[in-house]
């Protein structure tokens, strides 16, 4: 291995950013009057009466508002979203006060009532229609009551007050932007409050997880085929060539010269004298070396940072974001991406196919609900018979059953099996906000990890239930959708007889099979179908074994019930 400290840092002439940010480089949650780009606006030392602001704004997913020209928490840790029906939801309590409405909340009825001292307005949760007076206004869609916080659909409450309602896509913020003015420009000073949106950051950074050969580059997961990422000197080592690949630039390797070009952005690194050159020197507090490892070259965070033109924030679990604009400071899209690459560790794209057998045909089985036992239980006694015939399997754990049952866990991975998330309650992931489907999965892996030292790759939604919604937030925790294909319907008969012949007189090759390790009946009626099938040329392999088999890499948030031969 040769390895270099950049010990000579020269400039180049770099004309032009990598990208052209809709939002400020580097900004952070505070803002002074030289920041604001409006004429006229009122610094934070001077804010406006809270019943008169110019301007209230919230973002999709975020638990903190502005208002007064400045952040502040929502109240009971409120998160706006967009609901299944496309509207977007803002809490009640939070955007009635900011426009100085006085508004009331009837918990028995249900029923919301809002007033601007000259008009009243009523609103009932569930039902799409709000009354004004005397008038009768359909809504875009209706109130809804989560977690204990009310929200309102955002254009109802514009219309109750008076307001100009600005709305700003994923890929330009993720904001609704009340105005009592609505010529007056906010938009600046609301992106340096709340930052950018999840969204924005994933469209033009790449997030890694110290060890994985896996990475989100430009919104989309990739893979390094092997190429890990490295710890050494306190510093996390990446290949050169794969991340700025990833990011549209290209790497070129002559005499003993590394050129990095991407965009109008172009440095070298200079492997005989052992120097970079660069934009900018480092801080005191950068570490810029390079490396080479196997004809490969890697450089260490700070300055493939450096090289990118990009802001490098250190998250939890390992987790490294390279971003256009500066995610420090922002803790709901640190929380989001941070999941995200907390996701990458075991790896959502093809597995590898060392120790897949060669066979004829292949099928995934899968389990869901368990585990059931511990150490001597149904769970242990099918790993014991799965072992014993060579054979993998996907289990889609329960949170709930894992607080009682989770002696086992830590032979699922070193089996050769697969860990899947299946929600912490068993509950359908179609009515939970935002918030709740992250608590029921997220919340699961986590559970999982702490008794299995990683965390599930994939998630099976309670009934096979999901939408539009539950796929994108998905998306975020970085795990696909695994449905069925063959369904056995063990738990209605609880019968071994009729699960083998289920599966033995129905099964085609690349079928994914529904099962739960629940039933004793189980237990015997899939090990008979495997030694019959064994017999027939058929091969038992994980979710992401059998995805690998046929080329495809399980991309966050899609949708799989089956991989049939091509």
């Amino acid at each position: 291995m040769k390895k270099w400290k950049i010990g000579l840092l020269g400039a180049v002439a770099m004309s032009a950013v990598m990208l052209v940010p809709v939002f400020l480089a580097g900004a952070t949650p505070s803002v002074n009057a030289a920041d604001m780009s409006d004429a006229g606006q009122t610094t934070p030392s001077e804010p406006l009466a809270a019943a008169n602001p110019d301007y209230i704004a919230f973002q999709i997913g975020n638990r903190y508002g502005v208002k007064d020209h400045a952040r502040y928490p929502l109240k009971s840790d409120v998160k706006p979203f967009i609901d299944s029906t496309g509207s977007v939801q803002v809490p009640l309590q939070e955007t009635a006060e900011g426009i100085g409405l006085e508004v009331t909340w009837d918990a028995a009825t249900n029923i919301a009532t809002l007033s601007d001292g000259k008009k009243t307005a009523t609103l009932t949760a569930g039902i799409s229609q709000m009354t004004v007076e005397e008038e009768i206004i359909d809504l875009p869609s209706a109130p809804v009551v989560q977690d204990g916080n009310t929200y309102i659909p955002a254009r109802a409450m514009a219309n109750i007050g008076g307001w100009t309602l600005e709305f700003l896509s994923a890929d330009k913020g993720s904001y609704m932007i009340f105005k009592a003015d609505e010529n007056y420009q906010a938009a600046g000073e609301v992106t340096q409050l709340l930052g950018a949106s999840t969204e924005q950051y994933l469209a033009g950074g790449l997030i890694f997880r110290s060890g994985s050969d896996k990475a989100i580059a430009r919104g989309s997961h990739i893979s390094f085929s092997g190429m890990t990422t490295f710890d050494e000197n306190d510093s996390i080592y990446f290949p050169l060539e794969e991340c700025v690949t990833a990011m549209g630039g290209t790497v070129q390797t002559a005499n003993g010269e590394v050129t990095v070009t991407l965009g109008e952005r172009e440095a070298l690194l200079n492997i005989n004298d052992k120097t970079a050159r660069v934009d900018r020197q480092p801080t005191a507090s950068e570490y810029f070396a390079f490396e080479e490892k196997d004809s490969v070259v890697y450089v260490s965070a700070d300055l493939l940072a450096a090289l990118l033109g990009m802001n490098k924030t250190v998250l939890g679990e390992g987790v490294i974001a390279f971003t256009v604009a500066a995610l420090d400071g922002y803790p709901d899209q640190e929380e989001a991406i941070t999941a995200l690459g907390e996701a990458l560790a075991g790896g959502t794209a093809a597995a590898s196919l060392s120790g897949i057998p060669e066979a004829e045909h292949y099928v995934a089985l899968t389990f869901d609900d368990g585990p059931t036992g511990q150490s001597e239980g149904l769970t242990a006694r099918l790993l014991n018979a799965l072992n014993e015939r060579g054979a993998h399997a996907t289990f889609f754990m329960c949170g709930y059953r894992v607080k009682d049952f989770h002696a086992v866990l830590d032979r699922y991975l070193p089996e050769g099996h697969e860990m899947g998330n299946h929600t912490m309650d068993h509950k359908n992931l179609t009515k939970q906000s935002t918030e709740g489907i992250h608590e029921q999965v997220d919340g699961n892996s986590e559970l999982i990890e702490s008794y299995a030292d990683a965390k599930p790759t994939v998630m099976r939604p309670t009934g096979g239930a999901y939408n539009d919604t539950v796929k994108a937030e998905m998306k975020k925790s970085g795990l696909p959708l695994i449905l069925w294909s063959l369904d056995t319907l063990d738990w209605k008969s609880k019968d071994a007889k009729s699960v083998e012949n289920k599966i033995v007189n129905n099964v085609q090759d690349g079928d994914i099979i529904l099962m739960h390790d629940l039933y004793e009946s189980t237990y015997k009626g899939v090990l008979n179908a495997i030694d019959k099938l064994q017999e027939q040329g058929y091969a038992f392999v994980t979710v992401s074994e059998l995805a690998a088999i046929r080329g495809i890499t399980l991309e966050p948030g899609e949708v799989y019930s089956s991989f049939p031969p091509n």
